[in-house]
């Protein structure tokens, strides 16, 4: 996140400018500058002045995290976001891999905290964001290890910053088993915003619209690099359609939730009359037909499909020029990036040729924290000199543009275990089914389960009510027709679970759906056995 030398920078030559806007709440350069001097001054007299110290996040976007993360990077300290809808025993295995002596929240999500046991919980200072801290209840934390925002807010400034501690920075990797962290020991920021600005063009006269949680790298990155220009960032309310049109927002970053949310509603019908709106970012790991059509009509050509990973940050982007008529699951590489498709010698495939992706940036991982997870480096001249690259768990090969085309995954399974290839039909399956017109989102994946057996179960959103038994037979034709050696279980549902980083999540999905099919297979078989009776 930006310091406060930037800030102070921005104050110094437009005090009275506004920095962030959160609702009715906005913070001008000055006032931005002053909070994040007293937040930090608090920090500081709270923390060792020397060492390492680090700092997590569970808490919705605004301001005041905003504010806090600032003041991290003011005094050296990395600042890593939860994900508030991972399971306790995931969120614990991360605090305690992390031991965090700063821990960021809200009211909202204490209770997810103290659900958390780790060693080095108990002498953790714990700041409350949206509040003083005025109660105490059974099971929360007490005592000096609580203190509100305010009272960071009523520290006197500092008189002078804090000696530089060794840089690192953390994100979270979530896989099949737990969540991994992923380390970086270099810094890479400035070498990433001047990317950043010969990519989208980027400037101070930008206005950021920030519609993704701040845990998410992606959207972290782009709002550091709006308030390193000194662009005007405004924190979207969720589920808004009206924040885009309110905001006049020419910049923004959107997860694919809240992205079909505002292409689905009434209200974003006119928003490409503004023609302000020229970048919005979402990941595109699973983004279908119809969300790229229903943007390109309801927003005009501002839709940039990001190809990004927690181990790599972001290596890819397709244009909405590009999304229109390339394969989805289509990245060109962005400025930095290097992505190459190696074949079983480790060496450079040709054009066209399928193996595993391998990426190489300013953003890649250094490893996992205390080495809990696999990883595969290689240092590889493909004529820009050698580069280190960290070789990925995805399938795909270059188009003759260097585009990377995703065609499925190297690694195993959650649910099965499953051949290379039936892998790679899964995906080219889920690709044909997003093509399709006559739903909105989908999400395919195949169980061993005592009552459906081994099977595929593909829910997904209809593009209309009314329209579900046509999409029904549209998706078990289609399923039929690419995996017939599997049976399949289609059934509609209001919508698909994503994260914000674009990856579905499988286990809540399944198990909102695994009983009701298994119920309807139930009820057939009572029909049957009556009318047979």
């Amino acid at each position: 996140m930006i310091n406060l030398d930037d800030i102070r920078r921005h104050a110094a030559g437009c005090p009275g400018g506004v920095a962030l806007t959160d609702g009715e709440k906005r913070l001008t350069w000055q006032e931005f500058a002053e909070a994040v001097e007293r937040v930090a001054a608090g920090l500081a007299r709270r923390i060792p002045r020397q060492g390492p110290v680090r700092s997590v996040f569970l808490a919705d976007r605004g301001w005041e995290l905003v504010v806090v993360m600032a003041a991290c990077a003011t005094l050296g300290v990395s600042c890593t976001g939860l994900d508030p809808a991972a399971d306790t025993d995931r969120l614990t295995h991360v605090l305690d891999r992390l031991e965090p002596s700063l821990v960021f929240t809200s009211g909202a999500h204490r209770p997810v905290l103290d659900r958390c046991l780790w060693p080095a919980g108990s002498q953790a200072l714990h700041i409350l964001l949206d509040g003083p801290v005025t109660e105490r209840t059974p099971g929360q934390r007490t005592g000096p290890c609580l203190v509100g925002l305010p009272e960071l807010l009523d520290t006197p400034p500092l008189t002078e910053l804090p000696d530089a501690r060794p840089y690192e920075s953390f994100a979270m990797a979530p896989d099949h088993d737990l969540t991994r962290v992923a380390v970086r020991h270099t810094p890479g920021e400035q070498r990433q915003l001047v990317n950043l600005v010969d990519e989208f063009g980027f400037d101070s006269t930008d206005v950021h619209l920030l519609a993704a949680p701040l845990w998410q790298q992606t959207a972290q990155d782009l709002t550091r690099a709006m308030l390193v220009l000194g662009a005007r960032v405004v924190i979207g309310p969720e589920q808004d359609p009206a924040a885009l049109r309110t905001a006049r927002a020419t910049t923004g970053v959107i997860a694919p939730t809240t992205l079909s949310e505002l292409l689905a509603h009434p209200d974003s019908a006119g928003l490409a009359d503004t023609g302000r709106l020229r970048c919005l970012v979402t990941p595109g790991r699973h983004v279908g037909r119809w969300v790229v059509n229903a943007a390109w009509e309801r927003l005009g050509p501002a839709l940039h499909l990001a190809h990004c990973s927690p181990e790599t940050g972001l290596t890819g982007i397709m244009t909405p020029e590009e999304s229109l008529v390339v394969p989805m699951r289509s990245a060109r590489p962005t400025l930095g990036n290097t992505v190459v498709v190696l074949t079983e010698h480790d060496e450079a495939a040709a054009p066209g040729v399928t193996g595993r992706v391998a990426v190489a940036g300013t953003r890649v991982m250094d490893g996992y924290l205390d080495d809990d997870g696999p990883r595969r480096f290689l240092s590889l001249d493909i004529g820009q000199g050698e580069q280190r690259f960290l070789v990925t768990g995805e399938l795909g090969h270059l188009d003759e543009q260097s585009r990377l085309v995703v065609t499925g995954r190297a690694g195993g399974a959650p649910l099965l275990e499953r051949d290379t290839a039936v892998d790679a039909a899964l995906l080219r399956l889920e690709a044909d089914l997003l093509n399709l017109p006559c739903l909105r989102d989908t999400a395919v994946m195949r169980v061993n389960h005592p009552e459906l057996g081994d099977s595929l179960v593909v829910p997904f959103v209809a593009v209309a009510v009314g329209r579900e038994a046509t999409g029904v037979k549209a998706l078990t034709a289609t399923c039929a027709r690419r995996l017939p050696s599997l049976a399949t279980h289609v059934l509609a549902v209001d919508d698909i679970p994503y994260s914000p980083t674009g990856r579905i999540r499988e286990t809540e999905l399944l198990d909102a759906v695994v009983p009701i099919i298994a119920l309807n297979l139930q009820l057939e078989q009572s029909m049957h056995q009556e009318m047979s009776s």
